[in-house]
């Protein structure tokens, strides 16, 4: 069973960004929840909530755009944003917890597409699309990928596939679902490959001047959590 005994007070101070929610959060009354069966993103507001009450934090969380909540981080002080992608690239800019979840990533394609990808090495002469301020190009450089195109967003990556401005756009499953539904497009109008991009395991970015001591009661209470049979919990009522 978490505790529920405050912290110390300095923890009070400290503001929690999220971003990409879609439709897997609600708001009762001044409170960001996950929604029942959400997804990902409803699991990952509920775990980071969890943490909160346990170290004595406010129940705060507010959305914004992911390059915005990036700035903001960087910015400080005594910030932290979620689902954030650890890379070598982003490593010293942050302290990080976690990872809070590893999902894998596929590439995915237009079904009009003449020649379906098969296989790996065939995507890397491809453009693939990435969002910017994400951490695909990082990911997807370091495998020998060397075509992009940018999007704004991971909602305009999927309007450049159908358009065919590029060929390819790696996500996760759920988080493809999440696009269509953002943007309205047709399912049928694109195909998951059965290619692999990788993972991306999400982790909490605080700001550089967040306590190392205090980093480390958050990794430790995320550990305990994830022992204990609320992790499960949480899972399946938010998650699956």
């Amino acid at each position: 069973m978490l505790s529920l005994l405050p912290g110390p007070s300095l923890a009070q101070t400290q503001q929690f960004y999220t971003h990409n929610v879609g439709d897997q959060v609600q708001v009762r009354g001044q409170t960001l929840q996950g929604k029942p069966h959400g997804g990902k993103r409803a699991f990952h507001v509920e775990v980071v909530r969890t943490l909160q009450a346990d170290l004595g934090y406010a129940d705060a969380i507010t959305i914004v755009p992911f390059a915005r909540g990036m700035k903001l981080v960087q910015d400080g002080p005594r910030r932290a944003l979620f689902n954030v992608v650890r890379t070598p690239a982003r490593e010293a800019q942050f302290k990080w917890v976690g990872p809070l979840l590893i999902d894998s990533d596929w590439f995915f394609e237009s079904s009009s597409t003449d020649r379906p990808l098969r296989k790996l090495e065939d995507a890397k002469s491809l453009p693939v699309c990435v969002a910017n301020g994400t951490a695909y190009e990082e990911l997807l450089s370091r495998q020998g990928f060397t075509r992009f195109e940018r999007g704004v967003s991971y909602e305009a990556c999927l309007r450049m596939l159908k358009a065919k401005r590029a060929a390819l756009m790696a996500s996760s499953e759920e988080n493809f679902r999440g696009l269509l539904q953002a943007t309205g497009l047709d399912a049928a109008d694109f195909r998951r490959t059965p290619v692999e991009a990788g993972s991306s395991p999400g982790y909490i970015a605080f700001s550089l001047d967040t306590p190392e001591a205090e980093v480390q009661r958050w990794q430790r209470a995320l550990e305990r959590l994830r022992a204990s049979p609320q992790w499960l919990q949480l899972y399946q009522r938010f998650h699956e």
